[in-house]
């Protein structure tokens, strides 16, 4: 009996020693970059990844691509058949009972436009729609001022009606229309990167238009290199971050936009004019998730540079701003934190 339990612990031993070479096989596999792209949500996404599986890589990004898909199908209001385009439709008439998922961030808003005194707003659908921004028309000349002004009433997140007992949504007044636009996206990001995870990736990056989040490495010894695009040459950076598991926001004049006697007319307004701001070429900021960087980005784009820099410590918000004459403003606690360092 002794002889036995010896050879059984000696075949034992033998039969460790295969599977333990197998996985310094694995881990010593070459990894691999990829990138898709896709246009979704009226920008083009990327989703770059780093694995010793390529296909693993593609069935995660599929997975994280359809997500977003189905989040679009959601949340348009350039699209008919949404739940989105459902509320604006009913505008002034009756609540719309939408899904949880929409009526969270139709609440988290108004939370939003709470927290920064009205900045960020997503009733602005009438003066973006006037401005041909949220639709295929593209205006020639600029909308009479009295429109503006007229429009402006509708604009105002307190008239958003939710009743959390049926997760109903009801536009009090006649005319009323969300866009999601500015908070939307970040959120389709965030949503793509948990998908990546659940499918077994951790190094990858997913950018939305210049809305990215990190997550990972590139390298075991190197964090990801995120640029921040000059607004007035595309080819160019102004600066860039090293960054992992972090998001960054960025909201910029050139993103949708129409030249009127010689000037820049964009997709980002003053709630209280109905005019786009024109104190800022680009605001960027970091946030622990997409949504929030989106929505700050936004913020410090229409407070200005001369603001973030006087709010910044007691905000805490970690921005880049490049201002109306192109002089830039960012936290200079970001060097250190990030390695942030100016193109020149």
């Amino acid at each position: 009996m002794f002889n036995c339990f010896k050879i059984l612990k000696r075949i034992s031993i033998l039969l460790m020693i295969p599977l333990f070479l197998t996985s310094l096989t694995e881990a010593q596999q070459p990894k691999f970059e990829v990138t898709t792209s896709k246009y979704l949500l009226g920008t083009k996404i990327d989703i770059t990844a780093i694995h010793s599986d390529i296909d693993s890589m593609k069935k995660a990004m599929y997975f994280a691509f359809r997500e977003i898909e189905r989040i679009q199908g959601v949340m348009s209001v350039q699209l008919d058949t949404t739940e989105a385009s459902l509320i604006n439709k009913n505008a002034g008439i009756a609540p719309v009972r939408v899904s949880s998922e929409l009526y969270s961030i139709i609440s988290r808003s108004i939370d939003y436009s709470k927290k920064f005194e009205g900045i960020f707003d997503i009733t602005i659908g009438p003066i973006s729609e006037l401005w041909g921004f949220s639709s295929d028309k593209k205006i020639t000349e600029l909308p009479d001022s009295n429109l503006i002004n007229s429009l402006l009433k509708l604009v105002n997140y307190n008239l958003i009606i939710l009743n959390p007992d049926d997760t109903s949504v009801f536009l009090s007044e006649k005319g009323m229309k969300i866009d999601l636009g500015g908070i939307a996206k970040g959120y389709a990001v965030d949503r793509a990167v948990m998908i990546m995870r659940e499918n077994g990736m951790n190094d990858f990056f997913v950018n939305a238009g210049g809305d990215i989040f990190v997550s990972g490495k590139k390298t075991d010894d190197q964090k990801w290199s995120i640029g921040i695009k000059n607004p007035r040459d595309e080819k160019k950076l102004i600066g860039e971050f090293e960054v992992s598991g972090l998001a960054i926001g960025t909201s910029g004049d050139y993103e949708r936009y129409v030249i009127i006697d010689g000037k820049r007319y964009h997709h980002i307004f003053n709630v209280h004019t109905g005019y786009p701001v024109m104190i800022s070429q680009s605001g960027t900021a970091l946030a622990p998730t997409a949504e929030e960087a989106v929505v700050l980005s936004k913020i410090v784009f229409i407070t200005g540079a001369d603001n973030y820099m006087m709010t910044k410590d007691e905000s805490g918000i970690e921005g880049v701003i490049v201002a109306e004459d192109g002089t830039i403003v960012y936290d200079e606690k970001m060097t250190a934190k990030y390695n942030f360092k100016l193109e020149r």
